[in-house]
């Protein structure tokens, strides 16, 4: 019989912008970061790592009992790993998992560009970016690196929510960072006969 674990609380490591559209997707690019997502209840940081279309996220405090979080697009499949337990969750990849990193916003409408900045080692490009979703419009602050043009850092203009890339170095990513570690039980039943995850999904919106 497979064990039941609940997983409690959000995971607030997840909070990115509204979805309203299709964003232009940037070239697979491997890169590891320090990530920090914040808005006005709370700061969340992990560090990422990066390769093609998989990531793997490391909290420095654990969210919803996860400390790790695996994502494999090429198996549609999230491992949320609960090290205090040596389990694991397999979860569906809901589009609260992905990380976009693509230099134009999802639902983006318009930008302006306002200057030159030089921000966490990089030579990146200022833009003022409109998004809009369900007829409602929101304005950011996008710096994005003039080479890779990866968003290293997003501000809502209202201040209320941002999210930064610190310690990013672009390099190659080992695949087995991105491999489901070895001596973990699994904590549910296996994903074609589990439920869907949608009480884990945070809520979006955040400006």
């Amino acid at each position: 019989m497979w064990q039941r674990v609940c997983v409690l609380g959000p995971l607030v490591w997840l909070m990115s912008i509204p979805i309203g559209g299709v964003a232009q997707q940037a070239a697979a690019i491997d890169f590891s970061a320090e990530r920090i997502v914040r808005n006005e209840q709370s700061s969340v940081t992990a560090h990422v790592n990066a390769k093609d279309d998989r990531w793997r996220f490391e909290f420095m405090q654990p969210q919803g009992g996860a400390s790790i979080i695996i994502v494999r697009m090429d198996s549609r499949t999230s491992w949320l790993i609960l090290s205090k337990r040596r389990q694991y969750l397999e979860v569906p990849v809901e589009k609260d998992h992905r990380l976009v990193v693509s230099e134009t916003m999802e639902g983006e409408v318009s930008r302006e560009f306002i200057g030159d900045e030089t921000l966490n080692g990089y030579p990146t490009e200022l833009f003022e970016v409109t998004v809009a979703e369900n007829g409602v419009t929101r304005q950011y602050y996008r710096w994005v690196t003039k080479v890779q043009r990866f968003p290293v850092k997003t501000v809502s203009k209202q201040g209320r929510w941002s999210e930064e890339f610190r310690r990013l170095i672009f390099t190659e990513q080992s695949p087995f960072l991105f491999e489901l570690p070895r001596r973990l039980d699994r904590a549910n039943p296996p994903i074609e006969v589990q439920p869907s995850a949608n009480d884990m999904r945070m809520k979006e919106g955040y400006q």
